[in-house]
């Protein structure tokens, strides 16, 4: 999950944390080679304490955990218990996982409910569940199609330069603006929207260029988000 995430600690990163103090970004480490008279009590060991320091890390679904500890090397037989044993305390939630990434998407980095749907399931998430905990994020946040548009859209301006706003701005039909308008339908679009929400995204563009231009913008373009 690029996600972007969040710079916030997760409430699994705070579980993990917790449960391993000196777990950091730094600290996880593949898994010891594993020795011949190595105890199955000491195998869960290791494998649960990789596991923590990854959550430390970021948060992550089951099935990106079960991923990860397969990349680190540890036998397949053993991920499973360790999946479990995780989730029975709580450090791993898919649903709570769920909704901390949509949050954090919106927050963000604005896009369609059917564009977060997708990324949920590319992370693991079942797909009935990710539908449900998104139906409810957004209720709860009284957020629509059309009000993620006009996130997404106000954010596309905050980080595009004067220029590009007076662009934006111009007489119709002119090249410049033409240019500008495409730009930020592109924009739109690869973010998932379609439709009345991407036309209220345009018209939410069109606004948040004239606030930042009347109210004035910074004497230098800064970097784009295309």
């Amino acid at each position: 999950m690029t996600p972007p995430t969040s710079s916030a600690v997760s409430p699994e990163a705070r579980k993990a944390r917790r449960a391993d103090p000196q777990a950091t970004s730094e600290g996880v480490v593949s898994p010891k080679a594993s020795s011949a008279d190595a105890t199955p009590q000491a195998l869960d060991e290791e494998i649960r304490d990789v596991a923590l320091r990854l959550l430390s890390v970021r948060a992550r679904s089951a099935r990106e955990m079960e991923e990860s500890l397969r990349e680190k090397g540890f036998e397949a037989r053993r991920i499973p218990a360790c999946v479990q044993w995780l989730q029975e305390r709580g450090y791993l939630d898919d649903e709570e996982f769920a909704g901390a990434f949509i949050r954090d998407r919106v927050r963000f980095s604005p896009r369609s409910p059917f564009l977060l749907k997708r990324e949920l399931e590319e992370k693991g998430v079942p797909r009935s569940l990710a539908q449900q905990v998104l139906d409810r994020v957004l209720e709860e946040n009284a957020w629509t199609e059309g009000t993620l548009a006009l996130r997404a859209a106000e954010g596309w301006v905050r980080k595009q330069g004067p220029e590009s706003c007076r662009a934006l701005l111009a007489p119709r039909f002119t090249k410049e603006r033409e240019r500008a308008r495409k730009r930020l339908y592109g924009f739109l679009a690869r973010r998932g929207f379609v439709g009345d929400a991407l036309g209220l995204g345009m018209e939410a563009g069109e606004k948040a260029a004239r606030d930042r231009t009347t109210n004035g913008a910074p004497p230098h373009d800064s970097p784009s988000e295309e």
